[in-house]
């Protein structure tokens, strides 16, 4: 499997688990009243408001940190999943452009320079169903060069790449 097979894979299961998350934000205060409503049912009036008050601060507890997670879950402290993907689509890329460097002595002007002889046209557009909607940007001058990847959600965030820093990702609502 290569690498944004498995990046597209791990941002499905960072999707399902945020869903599975939200989701639980609503169900597991609902069942958690209702197990309430039936076991202070028998209890002394002082001890099902004990159970009440305790309960309802768990629910509550539970609710709010389910929502962080659906919210801002990102797989690896750090890093999310969507970083990963990004980083995993351009790594052919710039393997590409520093073969070309070394058979041609320089970067190419255009990422299409690549074609055919060291990437395939597919390796320049973004996997189907992924968060990668966005082109390429690649510049070269004076031996250097910068590639960008860009996805969104949420904001807008980039992963870029130069040689002499490789990868950084960031973004912004």
């Amino acid at each position: 499997m290569d690498s944004v097979s498995a990046a597209l894979r791990a941002v499905s299961y960072q999707n399902w688990f945020a869903i599975t998350a939200l989701v639980s934000t609503i169900a597991v205060p609902v069942l958690g009243i209702w197990a309430m409503r039936r076991l202070t049912g028998r209890l002394r009036r002082w001890q099902a408001a004990a159970v009440w008050v305790s309960g309802c601060f768990s629910l509550l507890l539970y609710a709010n940190v389910a929502l962080f997670f659906a919210v801002c879950w990102g797989g690896e402290i750090g890093e999310s999943g969507k970083n990963r993907l990004a980083r995993a689509y351009g790594t052919p890329v710039v393997a590409a452009l520093e073969a070309y460097r070394r058979d041609l002595g320089s970067y190419p002007n255009a990422l299409g320079q690549l074609v055919p002889g060291y990437l395939t046209p597919d390796a320049l557009r973004a996997p189907d169903n992924s968060v990668l909607q966005y082109p390429f940007e690649y510049r070269a001058d004076s031996g250097r060069y910068e590639l960008v990847v860009r996805y969104g959600g949420p904001g807008m965030n980039t992963c870029s790449y130069r040689p002499a820093s490789q990868w950084q990702c960031g973004g912004h609502f």
